[in-house]
């Protein structure tokens, strides 16, 4: 699924506040996560780097190597681009992400070229995240009803900012993204 610069300045509005239920898809996808970290501080990570890069979506070309200096310092050590200290909860999050997925480490500039407008491989766009009383969270994404879409990335990046368990995606009506946001 192509990404037009005009639903990346949408998803970039999601990523700050949540949508309104008047401008939800009918199905959504979600993933439950369970965050080492207290949700605040984890929900705060997801956005401080999806921010980022839906900016450089919107506003570079990806023919180069993309800018980095906007990408928390925390994000580019965990994916080896920075003399930073790894935190400990992202280097948890790499082995979680190891065990879950079998694959590797992220590069900083393989992973900022998932987000390429051009490209088709990025199958998902963020649409919210929603608590539970648990200290669980939901990520909800919009993958155009489609069950089965290309999200490592967005997997890694669960795991990195500080979850030791991450499922999904699973399909959901937009009822239940609907009530899990009213709930909290």
């Amino acid at each position: 699924m192509m990404h037009t610069i005009e639903d990346i300045e949408q998803e970039k509005l999601r990523v700050l506040s949540r949508p309104s239920p008047q401008a939800a898809p009918p199905v959504l996808c979600f993933f439950a996560i369970r965050p080492v970290v207290p949700v605040e501080e984890y929900q705060a990570r997801l956005r401080a780097v999806l921010g980022p890069a839906l900016e450089l979506a919107a506003t570079q070309s990806f023919d180069d190597e993309l800018p980095e200096d906007s990408i928390p310092g925390w994000f580019a050590a965990v994916c080896g681009r920075s003399s930073t200290t790894v935190p400990d909860f992202a280097r948890r999050g790499v082995e979680h992400y190891r065990t879950a997925r079998e694959g590797g480490r992220w590069e900083l500039q393989e992973w900022l070229d998932q987000f390429d407008p051009e490209s088709e491989f990025r199958g998902w766009a963020w649409w919210d995240l929603t608590r539970s009383p648990d200290g669980s969270v939901k990520v909800w994404v919009d993958t155009w009803g489609e069950s089965f879409f290309a999200c490592d990335e967005l997997r890694w990046l669960a795991f990195v900012a500080g979850a030791d368990r991450v499922t999904g995606p699973e399909l959901a009506r937009i009822d239940g993204w609907h009530e899990a946001a009213t709930a909290e």
